[in-house]
């Protein structure tokens, strides 16, 4: 098994409990018993790279715990992030499927333990365990709704100010804070890495974050951001 960047589980690692949100929950014990066996948990500091675009896909790997940063580079060297994926999502799994390469490059945003298991032994799990492999179906789907979405947010609307609060709106339907004054998020991203999921330039992201609180759409204290006006914020997003 070849993972880049890797170190395997030991005792100075952070302690992250695992959530209940993993794929293949939901399965016979002997199919359950099986995807234990598989693979290998590592562990990788934030930055660590996990595959990159382009590569041939020889792993899957299961986020147990921690974010993931995925990301595209184009021809001229520009790299855009496409999201941040959550424990319990898979990567590669479209790829080791299709015996392909990587389409995007993986970064850990953050301390992760990851499951990492050979294409070969994932591919036969599949193939012995049908309820596995419906399970694995359903991901490919999620996966592929996911993109679509990053594709809409990123395409649909005519404004960077459009693509912004397009990404605010999405962080507010996936990882909500509620508040008493708002629905608040907890932001850890740099505004570099808000521009390149939205497109524009490390400065521009500011300006318009300005604006919004200016014309009180949202609140800014620290790392948490609350969304004051979603409906304004949805206006712009179209």
């Amino acid at each position: 098994m070849q993972v880049t960047n890797t170190r395997t589980h030991n005792q100075n690692a952070p302690v992250v409990p695992k959530t209940s949100r993993q794929p293949f929950a939901n399965i016979s014990r002997e199919a359950q018993a099986r995807y234990n066996a598989l693979g290998a948990e590592v562990d990788f500091s934030r930055g660590d790279t996990l595959f990159v675009e382009g590569q041939a896909a020889q792993c899957v790997y299961v986020i147990l715990s921690g974010r993931v940063k995925l990301s595209v580079t184009s021809r001229e060297g520009k790299n855009m992030i496409v999201r941040i994926a959550e424990t319990g999502d898979i990567l590669g799994l479209s790829a080791v499927l299709n015996s392909g390469e990587f389409e995007v490059s993986a970064q850990a945003f953050e301390f992760c333990r990851i499951k990492a298991i050979r294409a070969h032994d994932f591919v036969e799990f599949l193939k012995k365990y049908p309820d596995a492999a419906m399970q694995a179906t359903q991901c490919v789907l999620r996966e592929y709704k996911l993109m679509l979405k990053d594709v809409c947010r990123l395409g649909l609307p005519t404004t960077v100010a459009g693509r912004l609060a397009n990404l605010l709106l999405d962080w507010v339907e996936t990882r909500p804070q509620p508040g008493h004054d708002g629905t608040r998020v907890t932001v850890t991203l740099t505004q570099e890495e808000i521009a390149g999921m939205t497109a524009t330039s490390r400065e521009t992201v500011s300006r318009i974050l300005q604006q919004f609180q200016r014309d009180k759409l949202i609140s800014i204290k620290g790392a948490s951001l609350t969304v004051l006006q979603p409906a304004a914020l949805e206006l712009l997003a179209v």
